[in-house]
C-alpha cells in the first residue's frame, strides 16, 4: 500500500472507529488526509473499496497482535486479559472496534463478510484459548470451548459498546472481570472472592 493510500486507510478508520461508517464521507477525508475527493476516489473509487480495506487492514492487525501472545504468556486468564485489553485500548483513546461498529450498520456484502471472517477469526483464537485452558484446568471443565468462545466475543463487544455510550470504561472492566472469573474452575473464583 503506497503512503497516500496507507494515510487514507488509517484515517478513515479512525473516524469510522468513532462516528460509524454511515456518518463518514469522503469530504471528512478530505478536510483530515489533506487531498482532494478526486485523490482519495483515485485510490478508492467507492466507500464500498475504502470499507473492504479498512476491514483488512484492521483485522490483520488485530490478529497480529493475538498472535503475539505466547501460548504461555500469563496463563490463559492472563491471555483472555490481553485479548479485553485490546478493546480497552481502543475505549480509552474514544474509539470502538472497526468490526462491532461496521456490524451494527447495514453495509454493503463486500464488507459485512470480511466481518464475519473477523469475527470467526476471533471466535477460533477464543476456542483454541479455551480448549487448552480446559485441559490446564485453568478453566473451569464443564466449559464449552466453541461457546464460550462465542459467549465471550459478544460480551466483550456487548460491554465496549455499553462502556462507550455511558464513557466510563470501568462498566467494560467489571463486565470482563466478572466474566473471567465465572469461568474459572470453582476453586479460583473462591480463592478470587476471598482477596
Amino acid at each position: 500500500m503506497n503512503e497516500t493510500r496507507t494515510r487514507i486507510v488509517e484515517e478513515a478508520l479512525h473516524l469510522v472507529r468513532i462516528r460509524g461508517y454511515a456518518s463518514v464521507s469522503y469530504a471528512d477525508l478530505e478536510r483530515v488526509v489533506g487531498i482532494r475527493k478526486a485523490s482519495i476516489h483515485h485510490h478508492f473509487p467507492s466507500k464500498t473499496d475504502l470499507g473492504v480495506a479498512m476491514v483488512q487492514v484492521y483485522s490483520a492487525q488485530f490478529l497480529s497482535r493475538l498472535r503475539s501472545v505466547g501460548v504461555r504468556r500469563a496463563g490463559i486468564i492472563g491471555q483472555l486479559s490481553f485479548y479485553a485489553g485490546l478493546y480497552r485500548e481502543a475505549l480509552e483513546r474514544g474509539e470502538a472496534c472497526l468490526c462491532g461498529t461496521l456490524a451494527a450498520e447495514v453495509v454493503p456484502e463486500s464488507i459485512s463478510s470480511r466481518v464475519a471472517e473477523f469475527f470467526a477469526a476471533n471466535v477460533d483464537w477464543l476456542a483454541a484459548r479455551f480448549t487448552e485452558g480446559v485441559s490446564l484446568g485453568e478453566i473451569a471443565s464443564d466449559v464449552d470451548p466453541r461457546r464460550s468462545a462465542q459467549a465471550f466475543l459478544a460480551t466483550v463487544q456487548g460491554a465496549a459498546l455499553t462502556a462507550r455510550s455511558l464513557g466510563d470504561v470501568e462498566v467494560f472492566n467489571a463486565a470482563i472481570g466478572a466474566t473471567i472469573r465465572q469461568l474459572q474452575p470453582a476453586r479460583e473464583r473462591a480463592e478470587a472472592g476471598a482477596s
